[in-house]
């Protein structure tokens, strides 16, 4: 069984934030042969704490503005940020718990 979550302040969340928008940049980055094929890239975070559940809800997006030679598609991007909910997972874990 998971423990529960440590009351977070404002800090906390923005820390939260923070960590799992670099992750997704650092993966995607990643996923790119040259970070030329990314004109732009804006990776949204919202956190809803708490919510009706008393939880910590945190949705993650991507609008990234690729080369048109660029073979980056939707479903790596959406693998990258299931992924770096994992590692966020592991994050709050180790630092909120």
């Amino acid at each position: 069984m998971v423990s529960k979550l440590k009351e977070l302040s404002e800090d906390d969340l923005e820390d939260i934030s923070n960590f799992l928008s670099e992750t997704i940049v650092k993966k995607i980055s990643s996923s790119v042969r040259s970070q030329k094929e990314i004109l732009d890239m804006d990776v949204s975070i919202e956190i809803d704490y708490p919510n009706e559940n008393g939880e910590l809800d945190v949705d993650a997006s991507v609008e990234i503005d690729m080369d048109e030679l660029s073979d980056l598609s939707d479903e790596i991007i959406d693998e990258v940020i299931d992924g770096s909910y994992l590692e966020l997972d592991e994050y709050i874990n180790e630092h909120y718990r």
